[in-house]
C-alpha cells in the first residue's frame, strides 16, 4: 500500500474505484476500503466526487453532503471509525465517470500531492478538528440552495476536500486554506449571491 501522507489524492481516488465491487463506487465500499483507518480519506474521496463532473447528476451532492454532515458529527463526539446509516450506504457513483476523471485530472492531482506534506501540527490538533468538523457542517448545510446555482457547490466542496486532504496528510496549512474557504463560502452564500449575485 502507497503511504497516502504522499499521495493522499491519488491514493484515494485509486482504492475507491479499486473498492468498487460492480459498476458503481457506494458508500459502502468506500466505507469498506478506508473506514477503520480514519475519517480523512472518506472525506477526500466524497468531496472529489461533489467538485468533478462524476457529481453532475441531480440531488448527489446534497446526498454526499448529509454524509458528511453525519462524519462530522461524529468527529465532533470522538468516534473513532465513521459510521452511516444502512439506508444510506447504497449511495454512489458511476465506477467508469471515476476512471475517466482520474485519468484526466492525473496530472493535476499529482502536482497537488507534491503540495501536501505533514506541517503545523498544532493545526491539526484536537480544538482545529473541532472547529473543522462545524465548518464541514456548515459547507454541507450550504450545498443544498447552492445546488440550484450552475457550479456554486464547488466552494463549498473544495473547502471539504482540502479538510480531508488535512485529515489524511496531518497538513495544518490544509486546515487553515479550509477555514479561510469556509469564510468565502459563508460570503457567497449569505452576502454576495442574496444581495449581488442572486438578482
Amino acid at each position: 500500500m502507497k503511504d497516502r501522507s504522499d499521495h493522499p489524492l491519488e491514493d484515494v481516488l485509486d482504492e475507491a474505484i479499486e473498492s468498487a465491487r460492480g459498476d458503481k463506487i457506494s458508500l459502502q465500499d468506500m466505507l469498506d476500503e478506508f473506514g477503520m483507518r480514519s475519517f480523512g480519506p472518506v472525506l477526500v474521496m466524497i468531496s472529489l466526487v461533489i467538485i468533478s463532473p462524476i457529481g453532475s447528476v441531480p440531488g448527489l451532492p446534497i446526498a454526499l453532503g448529509a454524509a458528511i454532515v453525519l462524519l462530522a458529527v461524529q468527529i465532533v463526539f470522538g468516534r473513532a471509525h465513521p459510521w452511516v446509516p444502512r439506508r444510506m450506504l447504497d449511495t454512489g457513483f458511476d465506477k467508469q465517470k471515476a476512471e475517466a476523471f482520474r485519468d484526466k485530472a492525473h496530472g493535476t492531482l499529482e502536482r497537488l500531492d507534491r503540495l501536501i506534506q505533514p506541517r503545523l501540527e498544532w493545526a491539526t490538533g484536537r480544538v482545529a478538528l473541532l472547529f473543522a468538523s462545524l465548518c464541514l457542517i456548515f459547507l454541507s448545510l450550504t450545498m443544498v440552495p447552492l445546488e440550484f446555482v450552475p457550479f456554486a457547490v464547488t466552494l463549498p466542496g473544495v473547502a471539504m476536500l482540502i479538510f480531508g486532504v488535512g485529515l489524511t496528510a496531518r497538513d495544518g496549512l490544509m486546515m487553515l486554506i479550509g477555514f479561510l474557504l469556509t469564510a468565502s463560502t459563508f460570503v457567497l452564500t449569505f452576502i454576495w449571491w442574496p444581495f449581488g449575485g442572486g438578482g
